[in-house]
């Protein structure tokens, strides 16, 4: 279903171009990003990015091997970063990066993570791209920490895609209830095209001093598709847990589970299946704040904390 989409107010985000630098973004600060500048096939820049090693499996039926090195993640040399999927001897292998640096939006204030993504046009022959999961998101920073499981750390799925959707996002959020039980709220689908760059960003807006009409925010080049507000979720508790707390970006290319079902012997394997990334960022807004209106003053907008990180079997 194709989303009605309103205009980003406030933001300016900028759309993709060739060998991307970091973008600026009108009233805000960049408090953490990778522009993704180094040489042909060398490795990511390990102090902004965990590498995640081992079976995939996350209890909904992955089938790849997260590896080291750069055979499945590995820099273009013109300011691009590939993830690959390959079939090696009957095995899938992959790649997963999580931030090292985890980030929390200030009471009263905004806060932005975003992504220029390139997935492969199999839009005409889908049967190429079974089974391959590329993604863009965001996990609750206590799963890592203290041992939260998931849903109950929250998560934010910014972008991702299978074959039977490979042109259209489904914005999600999962969190778990005041029950306990496991929710997933998110957007019927926005519709782009594949085959070249574009701009997903998430944001969470706390500058409203009612916490039931603070948001969370999806976009696609800088038009809003989607939004939950805290009424919507209906508890503070849960509130707290999915919009107020830290939570770091991972970048992955899945193969099979629940959602992108399973590769065949069509699946294409290589580059040529790759999820290609240009600019990662976080930024907080730089507005100063009157603490009579019970708004902090904060002119970074977000607080984040250097984690060490380990593998964590969500998603």
């Amino acid at each position: 279903m194709r989303v009605l989409a309103t205009s980003l107010l406030g933001l300016s985000l900028f759309l993709a171009t060739a060998s991307a630098s970091i973008p600026e973004l009108a009233g805000y600060n960049v408090v953490w990003s990778d522009d993704f500048n180094g040489n042909h096939g060398a490795g990511v820049d390990h102090t902004k990015w965990a590498q995640v090693v081992g079976p995939g499996n996350a209890g909904n039926r992955e089938v790849e091997v997260y590896t080291a090195g750069t055979s499945n993640v590995h820099l273009s040399g013109d300011g691009q970063l590939y993830i690959v999927p390959t079939l090696d001897s009957g095995t899938w292998h992959s790649g997963r990066l999580e931030g090292n640096v985890a980030e929390a939006c200030s009471p009263g204030g905004a806060m932005v993570f975003q992504a220029e993504l390139w997935v492969p046009d199999f839009t005409g022959s889908p049967a190429k791209f079974l089974g391959l999961w590329p993604a863009f998101w965001a996990l609750g920073n206590d799963l890592r920490t203290s041992g939260v499981p998931w849903p109950k750390c929250g998560e934010w799925d910014i972008f991702e895609t299978a074959d039977w959707a490979s042109d259209q996002n489904h914005g999600t959020l999962h969190y778990e209830d005041a029950n306990g039980n496991h929710v997933d709220m998110g957007s019927p689908g926005v519709m782009y095209a594949t085959g070249q760059y574009h701009t997903w960003a998430f944001k969470v807006d706390l500058r409203n001093s009612d916490w039931t009409q603070q948001k969370l925010i999806w976009y696609l080049d800088g038009t809003q598709y989607y939004q939950i507000t805290g009424a919507m979720i209906g508890t503070y508790q849960q509130w707290v847990q999915v919009a107020m707390n830290d939570f770091y970006p991972v970048l992955n290319m899945a193969v099979g589970g629940d959602y992108p079902k399973f590769p065949t012997s069509q699946t294409v394997s290589g580059f040529d299946s790759s999820l290609r990334v240009k600019v990662v960022l976080e930024v907080g807004d730089s507005e100063e704040r009157n603490p009579s209106n019970g708004l902090s003053v904060n002119k970074a907008g977000c607080k984040g904390e250097m984690r060490q990180n380990h593998r964590v079997d969500a998603k």
